[in-house]
């Protein structure tokens, strides 16, 4: 079996919306005003705006399910569209979910904490299983008759790239034939006003420029949505012939330590990705030209990798949440198609838990 595993389906619901496909090119999406709580004065955040869901996905049923869900359901629906998969058709046992979440379902945990904390003798017991994180996923794999490998992780804002390295160590061990990525999070009041208080929102909240989204601890524009790919083997893709969107060459997750800090371009092998400390791994990344030489981790010679551009060096404008490494994958295959280079690397730091991620993808020339 390849090692290298290809990418045939992009979806995504997000602050830019509904997305059929790989996150489009653009200008930066300014935060949106905060208008579904009372806030004390403007504040904004990238938040999802509103949708019908059989707009999207005709006869699609998600009736009082939680938002997540929702976005789950819509994303991997369209996921198996744009890859010409009907999960009914092809076998359940080889078809798996991976689902990547910073904080999990929140609307569901803080319904169900507010009612304890007002009458724990009449909270609702029915709420008590939605607050569990793995429900998104339990919900695909019901909606889709999906009965491969399901697991839940939760990896803080590098949520994306964890359940997509989770995701290629399924397909690598055999366990499956292709699997669902998803990754993401909502947004909710007390969630807000926590970053508020611990003074950790970017000057863009209150409506100052720059809007972008600065991986420093204390420059956080909160965001929310849902990020879904499909990952599978080129065995499985051979079977139907899909549009090849992208291939997943490798990826890595490491601590942030400053006291490891090297330089690329001294003439030493770099190990990972993250013998340079995650601010510094930005700069980098947003120094660096067009195309360039790294020694990519384990591989036995250099690898051309094209900067990802100061918009993935510096954040992803739709926001932070667990879902922002898997949005700026999808970036990353969007712009490695329009591209000559072959390999790019997106890049992501979690600064409050001193971790980063990388991925090394190679996008598919557009026909």
């Amino acid at each position: 079996m390849s090692s290298v595993f290809l990418v045939t389906g992009f979806a995504s619901v997000t602050s830019a919306g509904v997305q059929r496909s790989l996150p489009e090119t653009g200008p930066a999406i300014p935060p949106r005003l905060i208008t579904q709580w009372p806030t004390p004065g403007q504040r904004r955040a990238c938040l999802v705006p509103p949708f019908r869901v059989t707009d999207v996905v005709p006869g699609l049923r998600v009736r009082r399910m939680d938002r997540l869900s929702v976005w789950a359901l819509v994303s991997g629906s369209l996921v198996f569209q744009a890859a010409r998969i009907d999960p009914s058709a092809v076998d359940a046992n080889r078809t798996g979910i991976v689902f990547g979440s910073a904080l999990g379902c929140l609307d569901r945990t803080q319904e169900f904490l507010a009612a304890v904390a007002q009458n724990s003798a009449k909270a609702d017991p029915i709420l008590f299983p939605e607050t569990l994180p793995n429900l998104v996923a339990g919900h695909v794999a019901r909606n889709f008759g999906v009965r491969g490998p399901n697991l839940t992780v939760m990896g803080g804002t590098i949520s994306g790239e964890t359940a997509l390295i989770e995701a290629a160590a399924i397909l690598t061990a055999g366990a499956a034939d292709r699997i669902l990525v998803l990754a993401g999070d909502c947004l909710t009041r007390p969630l807000y006003e926590y970053y508020e208080a611990a003074g950790v929102l970017d000057p863009a909240c209150f409506g100052a420029d720059p809007p972008d989204v600065a991986p420093e601890r204390r420059h956080r524009v909160p965001g929310e949505g849902l990020v879904a790919c499909l990952l599978e083997t080129e065995e499985s893709a051979a079977t139907r012939n899909p549009q090849i969107l992208g291939r997943y060459l490798g990826g890595w997750i490491g601590a942030v330590d400053p006291r490891e800090r090297r330089r690329a371009g001294e003439g030493e092998s770099l190990p990972g990705p993250f013998t340079i400390d995650g601010p510094a791994l930005f700069e980098s990344a947003a120094d660096r030209t067009d195309a360039e030489t790294w020694l990519a981790p384990g591989a036995e010679g250099p690898s051309v990798i094209a900067a990802a551009g100061c918009l993935l060096a510096r954040g992803s404008h739709v926001g932070v949440f667990g879902g922002v490494g898997l949005w700026n994958v999808g970036e990353a295959l969007a712009r490695a198609r329009m591209a000559t280079t072959d390999t790019i690397l997106a890049t992501n730091v979690d600064a409050c838990r001193t971790q980063a991620a990388a991925i090394l993808v190679a996008g598919e020339a557009s026909s």
